[in-house]
């Protein structure tokens, strides 16, 4: 499992803090500027959704392929936190509960996300052993630990998704399943690499079940693919990841996406207001990282995620200078060399901060308006 995953939401903290230095050279005109982002979203229009609008005026708002599900990565991690929120104000999890470290690291497999849990822990200070539920909440958003994530989900037995599903109008969202055990389906030390013929796709989420439960519960099984996967080579291929993540991964729409975040910032009774001050807490992590943001936003949410060949995004912002927006960007079936560059230079992210900033959806709709002859 070559897993090239990063973590998005440092990346994108990053994107604020370097969003004026200028990048040089060829590959800057040809991948990275935002003239060939755009450029990029005029020519792969059918792998690219996106919604952009003032959350006081949805029905104005840029819509592209709004309504399709796609892979999200990381930025499906909003639907946990929306379950977390509402089960905290229920009575059901309590914020200040004790969590040892082991508990989190049954969840963590090495090599599948690009350092972020073992990030988060060092984040938490030298010599410490636990941490509060809230701050796991904080690594599953902050940066987007994928054990914090799984070790929530294992958490909330006690939320109807369904329901909630249903409050938010959800229509293309898949239910919550578990980070692990999709890592775990596209290679292990049982069957080795994913082979798409090996089984069908109704078969596949029980199937990525009972690896996670394996490798939770049974310590031999633990061990032996802890030995297997730190052999690089015994890895799955990048089409495999590709393939896996797009086809059995989490999905939504920007359209579902949009409601999410309309629910925790619009005008609207969808979430109480405690859910909703909960839910805040942790998804403007970045004007609490980064006090710098003050200066440009009154109030800056995100969660972005990047699976192989899928960058994501979902945002509100509330500039100081312009009116509020939300903008979700999804892209997937991205080539290798697009999505490298973007990795390394986060560019599409620079593209929705100016978006953001202006509070200017003009450029995303310019970038796919038909050519005139």
């Amino acid at each position: 499992m070559k897993f090239k995953v990063i973590l998005v939401g440092l990346m994108i903290l990053l994107v604020l803090c370097v969003l004026g230095t200028a990048l040089a050279g060829y590959s800057n005109i040809r991948y990275t500027s935002q003239n060939a982002v755009l450029k990029y979203i005029n020519q792969h229009s059918t792998d690219v959704a996106i919604a952009c609008f003032d959350p006081a005026a949805p029905q104005t708002g840029f819509y592209h392929n709004a309504d399709q599900a796609y892979p999200l990565a990381s930025t499906f991690k909003i639907v946990l936190l929306l379950g977390y929120a509402q089960q905290v104000e229920a009575g059901a999890l309590d914020p200040h509960e004790v969590v040892p470290f082991d508990a989190l690291d049954l969840y963590y497999l090495p090599g599948t996300d690009g350092g972020a849990h073992p990030e988060f822990l060092k984040s938490l200070g030298e010599g410490r052993t636990s941490m509060t539920l809230s701050e796991v909440v904080d690594g599953m958003m902050t940066y987007s630990s994928n054990a914090a994530a799984d070790y929530m989900l294992s958490r909330l037995g006690g939320v109807d998704w369904d329901s909630l599903y249903r409050r938010l109008g959800l229509e293309q969202t898949s239910k919550p399943h578990s980070y692990l055990g999709l890592y775990l389906y596209m290679a292990n030390h049982e069957v080795g690499v994913y082979d798409p013929q090996s089984i069908g796709s109704e078969a596949t989420l029980a199937e990525q079940a009972r690896l996670e439960r394996l490798f939770v519960e049974d310590a031999a099984w633990r061990t032996a693919e802890l030995e297997y996967v730190a052999d690089l080579a015994s890895r799955a291929p990048l089409e495999a990841q590709k393939n896996v993540t797009a086809n059995f991964g989490a999905r939504a729409s920007a359209n579902d996406l949009s409601k999410m975040m309309l629910a925790i910032y619009g005008e609207y009774d969808t979430l109480s207001q405690p859910t909703r001050e909960i839910v805040r807490q942790h998804i403007e992590w970045p004007m609490r990282l980064n006090p710098e943001n003050a200066k440009t936003f009154k109030t800056l949410a995100v969660k972005g995620g990047t699976w192989p060949a899928v960058l994501t995004s979902a945002w509100y912002a509330e500039p100081l200078d312009a009116d509020p927006r939300v903008l979700v960007v999804l892209y997937r079936n991205m080539p290798n060399d697009f999505w490298d560059a973007w990795l390394a230079s986060f560019s599409q992210q620079m593209l929705e901060v100016n978006v953001l900033t202006n509070a200017n959806c003009d450029l995303y709709a310019t970038a796919l308006a038909p050519v005139v002859p």
